[in-house]
C-alpha cells in the first residue's frame, strides 16, 4: 500500500512540476514585451539610433517619421501580398505531385514581391540619407550597412560576418 501511494506522491510533484513551468512559460510569453530583449531595436531603434549617432536634429526626426510613415504605408500592402503568396507556395506541400514548373512559378512569384520589397526599402533609405548632413552620412552609411547585414544572409543566431572583412567569425 505504501508503494502506490509513494507513486501517487511523485505523480503529483511531477504534475506540480510541470504546471509551474507552463506558468512561467505563460508569463514569458505573455508579460514580457518583446522589444524588451532587443536591445532598443524595433520601432524605436532605428530612431534612437539616428538621434543619439547619427546625430539627428528635432527638424529631421519629424521628416524621418513622416518618411517611415509614409514608406510603412507602401510596404504595408506588400508584406501581406507576399506573406499570401509564400502561404500558397508552401500550401503546395499539402498535394500528392507538384509539378517543378508550378513551383518554379510559384517561387519566381515571391521573388518579384521581395524585390518589390527591396525596391521600397531601397528608396526608402535613399530618402533617409537626404535627410543627412554631409557630415551625418558616413554614420548613416554605417548604419544601412549594419541593417543590410542583420537582414541578410542566413546568419540568424551562431556565426556571423564580420562588418569590416565579411568573413565569418568564430
Amino acid at each position: 500500500m505504501t508503494t502506490v501511494t509513494a507513486k501517487n506522491r511523485i505523480l503529483i510533484i511531477m504534475v506540480v512540476i510541470l504546471l509551474l513551468t507552463n506558468l512561467l512559460m505563460l508569463f514569458f510569453f505573455v508579460w514580457l514585451k518583446p522589444g524588451s530583449r532587443h536591445d532598443g531595436r524595433g520601432k524605436r531603434g532605428v530612431a534612437i539610433f539616428l538621434e543619439e549617432q547619427v546625430g539627428f536634429t528635432e527638424d529631421q526626426m519629424k521628416s524621418y517619421q513622416e518618411l517611415r510613415e509614409q514608406h510603412w504605408g507602401r510596404m504595408k500592402p506588400v508584406l501581406g501580398d507576399i506573406r499570401t503568396t509564400k502561404e500558397r507556395f508552401y500550401n503546395l506541400l499539402a498535394r500528392a505531385a507538384v509539378p517543378d514548373s508550378v513551383l518554379q512559378q510559384a517561387a519566381d512569384s515571391i521573388g518579384r514581391r521581395q524585390s518589390a520589397i527591396d525596391l521600397l526599402t531601397f528608396q526608402h533609405f535613399r530618402e533617409v540619407r537626404a535627410l543627412c548632413t554631409p557630415e551625418q552620412r558616413p554614420r548613416f552609411d554605417s548604419l544601412v550597412h549594419q541593417v543590410m547585414l542583420k537582414m541578410s544572409g542566413p546568419y540568424r543566431r551562431g556565426n556571423r560576418p564580420d562588418a569590416q572583412t565579411g568573413k565569418t567569425r568564430p
